[in-house]
């Protein structure tokens, strides 16, 4: 499996914990049901998004018998994801905490980050449904 496909899954174990954990804190502490939208975007974002990318750039390009082109694009991806997630979970936690005052700035960062790899992971996957030979007899 290559390094960003395993990345991928890694920010998911990590995030399902988190998500798991912020849940349970919401029904320990009521008070808490502030912090949803941190749980909703560890697990969806988090979890289940970079499930499907680590898995998705792990089998698709096998269908076709070939890696992922460009493998640089790939890592850009992780490193969008990764880092606009918690300029996202750190934004929300601070407006929440702060009663609008806090930096809501980063959620719009974040998601745009997030945005940006969704639509690189769409070129890399689109592009790796085409097979290698197919995409010469192009050139």
């Amino acid at each position: 499996m290559e390094g960003y496909a395993k990345n991928f899954i890694r920010i998911a174990l990590v995030t399902l914990i988190l998500g798991l954990l912020f849940g349970l804190a919401m029904v320990i502490w009521p008070q808490w049901i502030r912090y949803r939208p941190v749980h909703v975007h560890l697990l969806l974002l988090g979890f289940m998004a970079c499930t499907i990318f680590g898995v998705g750039y792990h089998i698709i390009p096998r269908f076709q018998g070939h890696a992922i082109i460009p493998r640089g694009w790939a890592m850009l991806h992780v490193h969008l994801t990764a880092w606009g997630l918690l300029a996202m979970l750190i934004g929300w936690i601070s407006e929440r905490s702060m009663e609008g005052k806090g930096l809501y700035h980063l959620v719009a960062f974040g998601g745009l980050a997030e945005i940006i790899g969704v639509f690189i992971f769409i070129v890399i996957i689109w592009r790796g449904l085409v097979p290698v030979k197919k995409r010469a007899e192009r050139s």
